[in-house]
């Protein structure tokens, strides 16, 4: 495994923890407190310690610095002693669901922004590769860093549009019964919701905009969900004969039959590659010994 193909499984090692707070979006009966831990030990030791995220990171200047506080701010937020998002008592984990804006301000710059750096790493990979003698191109190439790569940003645009869109849809109808119980009137409780309605469409068309996928299925699914959008905030008629219901649950089965195979094709190739990266620091690390 070359050096460049180690930078991007360590990236997206991370970014799969990033993404996996997003789970904290979802209405769930039991949260696995090991697991709340495991990804808090993840984004803390990546940016606490000599990993290719710090060395990217101290070496970004201002920028940097700014994605540093980021972090640790989602980290103290979302997983810190003094959350009010996550609380864990004993073995067990309670979520305020009032408060998922704040996971999706902080977890969804935070991926697009590793992804960023993953693109930076290949771009200076393919450079290499362009630049080397014929023997020497297998050797550097990644190609497997690059599947995986695909297969992780599959995973997060669904997951990340799964808990946007059911975000979306509750908002929607809290909105509607606010209105409703002023008879149609606006009120300062519809007009906080519609803000918080805006919020959640311009994180819907940030990861939309951000997408690497041009497939058919994906676009299927993304046109989907655009339509939904452009049907809550009135810039759309509902389809003939269909209730507003009706298309919240064509929208969500949509996305849950794209993450169902995303997530088959991302398991299908991560544990693979995060061995192959374990077995290369142990063999570098003997070398060193020697």
């Amino acid at each position: 495994m070359n050096q460049n193909t180690q930078t991007i499984v360590t990236l997206i090692h991370y970014n799969v923890a990033v993404r996996d707070t997003l789970e904290y979006c979802l209405q769930k009966n039991v949260y696995d407190v090991k697991a709340f831990e495991a990804k808090k030990n993840t984004l803390l030791t990546e940016v606490n310690n000599n990993t290719p995220l710090k060395a990217i990171l101290d070496n970004s200047g201002d920028n940097g610095k700014k994605m540093d506080d980021a972090i640790r701010a989602m980290v103290d937020e979302v997983y810190g002693e003094k959350s009010t998002i996550c609380k864990v008592s004993g073995n067990a984990l309670t979520v305020d669901h009032a408060q998922h804006l704040a996971i999706f301000a902080h977890a969804l710059p935070i991926h697009d922004n590793i992804t960023s750096m993953i693109r930076g790493v290949i771009a200076d990979g393919e450079q290499k590769m362009a630049a080397a003698k014929e023997e020497d191109k297998a050797a550097l190439s990644m190609e497997d860093a690059r599947k995986l790569w695909l297969a992780e940003d599959r995973m997060f645009r669904a997951v990340a549009f799964l808990t946007l869109v059911n975000e979306l849809n509750k908002l929607f109808n809290d909105y509607n019964i606010a209105r409703n119980e002023a008879h149609g009137a606006n009120t300062p409780a519809s007009n906080f919701i519609g803000q918080d309605i805006q919020k959640i469409v311009g994180n819907i068309g940030g990861v939309r905009a951000n997408a690497i996928e041009t497939d058919a299925i994906y676009k299927n699914m993304e046109d989907k969900i655009n339509a939904l959008v452009e049907m809550c905030i009135g810039r759309r008629d509902l389809p003939a004969g269909k209730r507003f219901p009706d298309v919240q649950r064509d929208v969500l089965e949509t996305i849950n039959l794209y993450l169902r195979d995303a997530e088959a094709g991302f398991n299908a190739v991560y544990p693979d590659m995060v061995n192959a990266l374990i077995e290369q620091v142990k063999a570098d690390q003997a070398n060193k010994a020697a």
